[in-house]
């Protein structure tokens, strides 16, 4: 299993790399590139350190797993965080706003506190060098949680709004 996903992954991140380079190439905006690219090798140097993607490295003590794992949780929480912002910019093509890409990271402790709490009890060992589904697993609803951050903090908007326009109509 940790082969396929491996090259799953290699080929996840050669496509992001290759779409990156067409779409700088067409807008000639290579500044963005260069972040973006930044971006994709900070990612890979996460997975590396994580999960020795694409080959084994050293993880963490086995004394340090409960704060590394709340560590590697945050971390993907805050790249799903980013992704949003990111996905959101190309299908809006919208200019970039340093304001609107730094603005999640205010609200990931709100976020954060219940994803911690849901995975808590989990028995992710991180000193082991493998990709195990269910290591992958956390990973992954961290960085949905994440990405998500805008659409839950918008319905809990709504809820509220709509409670007080109830409460003003009971009023009256």
């Amino acid at each position: 299993m940790d082969g396929r996903l491996n090259l799953v992954l290699i080929a996840c991140i050669s496509g992001l790399t290759i779409v990156t380079v067409l779409l700088a190439r067409k807008t000639g905006t290579w500044r963005v590139f260069w972040v973006e690219l930044l971006a994709l090798l900070a990612f890979a140097c996460f997975l590396n350190r994580w999960f020795g993607f694409p080959f084994a490295s050293p993880v963490v003590s086995k004394g340090d797993n409960d704060m590394a794992l709340a560590e590697a949780m945050a971390v993907c929480m805050v790249a799903g965080m980013l992704a949003q912002y990111l996905y959101r910019h190309f299908l809006e093509r919208t200019s970039w706003d340093w304001r609107s890409f730094i603005a999640p990271l205010f609200a990931s402790p709100i976020v954060f506190i219940p994803l911690a709490a849901a995975f808590s009890s989990s028995d992710v060992d991180l000193t082991k060098d493998r990709m195990t589904l269910p290591r992958l697993m956390i990973f992954l609803v961290a960085f949905e949680n994440g990405f998500f951050w805008k659409e839950y903090f918008d319905r809990r908007q709504k809820e509220v709004k709509e409670g007080s326009q109830k409460e003003v109509g009971k009023e009256q």
